[in-house]
């Protein structure tokens, strides 16, 4: 459960401790399946709900996309209701981008069959039945901004959002954010060089870049490089930090408390399978990562899938193995009961 109540003796008083993360994951458990198969998703998780948003799937010679957002509320023990349509896009869209503040969706560029939708930000309020309202485009990246299948997520009052340069083309990861209250985008270089298809977490004072490629002939890369945020959303100064014992691409990454953690993805761009490797590493107070360690393995390899915490578990949807986009979802506790006790 998300909640530790300690008891009170002596006079003490009983305070809520909220769990916590501590670097390991449990089992893996299989749950209901997404009510269209999907891969190249995105994903974001608004109070106890998990929405899951557009993606792509084969069917025949051809990948078809959607334009659904499917939602399932997860209970405290980490079970998920049914699954349910929440909303819908503009448009058909795979490889978007999804984030929230906690009661507002944002769902930030993709590849839309209506490429008139390519570029935008869209929002819709997630009600208590877990039923969007009307999507609405927010605004618009800067033009010609390459923010397909990042990351994204909304620090303050400000949307960040990953973007990747391509080596003839600026050659560069860059950060690019905005006020939410009217969009004006700032832009922030990482200096790192192109890195596509990497693993970003954000925590609430960092954020990382986790492997990705740089060379699609070369395959994946284990570079893991750190950046503080401030108060503005702005990057500051990007280090390299502990790198990850394999190199993994189209994998997932989320920080959860003092940690980050990394789950599947693939160690080439073509003709590779997923991996089912989960790894943790522990945030230090300037943001670096401790040693990288093994966490419960997936119990089938997985990439190009999606996933977010919602309250004490991870949630991993659709994606695959090695080909379509499935309708897998699986859940794992990432935070437990605090050993610490709190009085007055």
């Amino acid at each position: 459960m998300r909640l530790l109540f300690v008891l009170a003796v002596a006079g003490c008083t009983s305070e809520p401790v909220p769990d916590v993360a501590t670097g390991e994951v449990a089992a893996w458990q299989t749950a209901p399946a997404l009510p269209v198969a999907r891969a190249n998703h995105c994903s974001a998780a608004i109070a106890d709900w998990v929405l899951v948003i557009g993606g792509n799937r084969a069917s025949g010679a051809d990948f078809v996309k959607t334009d659904e957002i499917d939602a399932a509320q997860v209970a405290a023990d980490g079970t998920l209701g049914p699954w349910q349509v929440a909303g819908h896009l503009p448009s058909p869209v795979s490889e978007c981008n999804a984030t929230s503040d906690g009661q507002h969706l944002y769902v930030i560029d993709g590849l839309y069959d209506d490429m008139a939708q390519d570029g935008k930000v869209f929002t819709a309020d997630l009600d208590a039945t877990g039923l969007l309202g009307a999507v609405t485009a927010l605004g618009a990246l800067p033009a010609g901004a390459v923010t397909i299948a990042t990351g994204a997520t909304v620090h303050g009052g400000n949307l960040l959002v990953m973007e990747q340069l391509l080596p003839a083309s600026g050659n560069s990861v860059l950060t690019l954010r905005t006020p939410l209250a009217g969009l004006a985008w700032s832009t922030d270089d990482w200096k790192i060089g192109f890195h596509a298809q990497s693993e970003y977490a954000f925590s609430d004072s960092f954020a990382y870049s986790i492997g990705g490629y740089v060379d699609p002939a070369v395959g994946a890369v284990a570079d893991v490089y750190v950046a503080p945020i401030d108060a503005t959303g702005a990057i500051g100064t990007v280090t390299a930090t502990a790198a990850l014992p394999t190199a993994v691409a189209f994998g997932q990454a989320v920080a959860v408390d003092g940690w980050v953690f990394v789950a599947g993805g693939r160690a080439q761009v073509f003709g590779a399978p997923g991996t089912t490797e989960v790894y943790a590493a522990p945030i230090a107070a300037d943001g670096s990562l401790g040693p990288w360690q093994t966490a419960a393995p997936l119990p089938m390899a997985r990439a190009n899938h999606s996933m977010v915490v919602v309250g004490d578990y991870l949630v991993l949807t659709g994606g695959a193995a090695n080909g379509p986009g499935d309708t897998t979802v699986l859940t794992a506790r990432v935070r437990y009961p605090a050993s610490a006790t709190s009085a007055e």
